[in-house]
């Protein structure tokens, strides 16, 4: 089936609501850089020289124009378009002189776009939309359990277009207009695979993968490309920089959401090979201290609760020498599945070190965290850990723990929170072992 007939699809899948405020934002965007484009153009047309900077101000309205039309019931307009920046871009490498014939071309779309305009935003809503700048703004939550994308374009019809379909799909999906703010973005939200426009201004896609490739905390989530553009040099460099996959611009809904799904398919499997801990299967210390970035920055954003947990076996040694190391590792197996029930599936659990757990318990009260701790705490002391069948069968042992605990205050670097919540663990274990205390 052509691309566009599948965008068209997609399209009729979408309530009226939704197909207006996704045309309006179309109008709204070829209406601002309708007048930059046409000054571009005008100073060409009257300096007859090749001014690159002119030029990519109209490749770059055009390269817009051209990925978004088809799905605005434009088809034609997007075909123009896409001629236009093909000729801009010859003119900039120096393969189409600026000369009569290559202005009439750009003329020719700019005066398509015109016609546009001053036909379509005169037009009355259809029966039952609403305006869209009546439309109260999404708030940027995720929900649990859904796959999170993060869409950065500085295109806003195709990322509204984007958001949509994946929506539709059942992805909890935010955005970012603003390629500067790309990182920030990531790191605030954590998402779990970034849709990533190639051609955007200050900077571009490849640069925006570079970082993050750079960047401990976001150098394993997935990449896709959007691009316009499906030549071999362009593929090839991304794949070269870490990304993960290419879609082309107009994209085809069921394409997109098809390579969104293995990709997240895919990381899943390997970020669990990479961030769990082999013998409990929690988290490892490494990951750890990327999440606690990631939620302290969020707990500064949002002013939001959360709570940092140190979790040590008392006197563990004596395990160890009594039974070996292997029952030990049994303590430890129990021992965390223990911790991770007592949580919530959004909290997080780390084998810190040793037979030392760490934890952050997301959005909870000093007061909440400290009774289920305790909880936790009791459970652990009337529990007997049965040892493997390899030390005989039938042996059981006791243990207790020690539990230090810090809440986020405004102002906590890592470093801050991470030491307190050791300074209560070590107050714990000086006032007699097998308590919680926060600090």
């Amino acid at each position: 089936m052509p691309r566009n007939a599948i965008l068209q699809d997609a399209m009729a899948d979408l309530g009226p609501d939704q197909i207006f405020e996704l045309k309006l934002i179309f109008l709204r965007e070829v209406s601002a850089g309708y007048g930059p484009a046409k000054v571009a153009y005008d100073q060409l047309r009257e300096s007859g020289t090749l001014d690159k900077p002119q030029l990519d101000i109209l490749r770059r309205f055009f390269h817009k124009l051209a990925g978004t039309a088809a799905a605005a019931e434009l088809s034609m307009l997007g075909k123009l378009a896409g001629a236009c920046e093909t000729a801009a871009e010859a003119m900039v490498a120096g393969k189409f002189s600026v000369g009569r014939y290559a202005l009439q071309i750009l003329g020719d779309g700019l005066t398509a776009v015109a016609s546009v305009l001053e036909g379509r935003t005169k037009s009355d809503p259809p029966p039952g939309a609403k305006d869209a700048q009546q439309q109260p703004a999404q708030p940027l939550w995720i929900a649990e359990g859904a796959p999170r994308i993060l869409v950065v374009d500085d295109d806003a019809f195709g990322v509204q277009l984007a958001e949509s379909v994946l929506g539709a799909a059942g992805f909890e999906v935010s955005t970012c207009l603003d390629p500067t703010t790309a990182l920030q973005c990531m790191r605030d939200r954590a998402p779990d695979l970034v849709l990533l426009d190639v051609d955007m201004p200050k900077v571009d896609g490849f640069e925006v993968c570079s970082q993050m490739r750079k960047d401990p905390g976001l150098h394993l989530i997935p990449i896709v490309f959007l691009t316009r553009h499906g030549d071999v040099e362009r593929r090839v460099r991304g794949l070269s920089m870490g990304g993960s996959d290419y879609v082309q611009k107009p994209f085809e809904p069921q394409e997109l959401v098809a390579r969104v799904r293995a990709h997240l398919s895919r990381a899943g499997e390997f970020r669990e090979l990479t961030i769990r801990d082999g013998l409990t299967h929690c988290y490892t210390s490494e990951y750890f201290k990327v999440r606690l970035d990631q939620e302290l920055a969020r707990a500064k954003r949002y002013k939001s609760k959360l709570v940092l947990g140190l979790l040590d076996v008392d006197q563990f040694k004596r395990i160890n020498d009594a039974y070996g190391h292997a029952a030990g590792d049994a303590v430890l197996v129990k021992l965390s599945a223990m911790l991770t029930a007592s949580l919530r599936s959004s909290d997080v659990v780390a084998r810190y070190a040793g037979d030392e757990f760490a934890f952050l318990i997301i959005e909870a009260t000093p007061a909440d965290a400290l009774a289920a701790c305790n909880r936790l705490r009791e459970s652990v002391a009337h529990t007997a850990f049965e040892l493997p069948e390899t030390l005989g069968g039938g042996l059981r042992v006791t243990t207790t723990v020690s539990i230090g605990l810090a809440a986020y205050r405004e102002g906590d670097t890592s470093h801050d929170f991470l030491l307190r919540a050791d300074g209560s663990l070590f107050d714990a274990k000086q006032q007699g072992r097998n308590r919680v205390l926060l600090g």
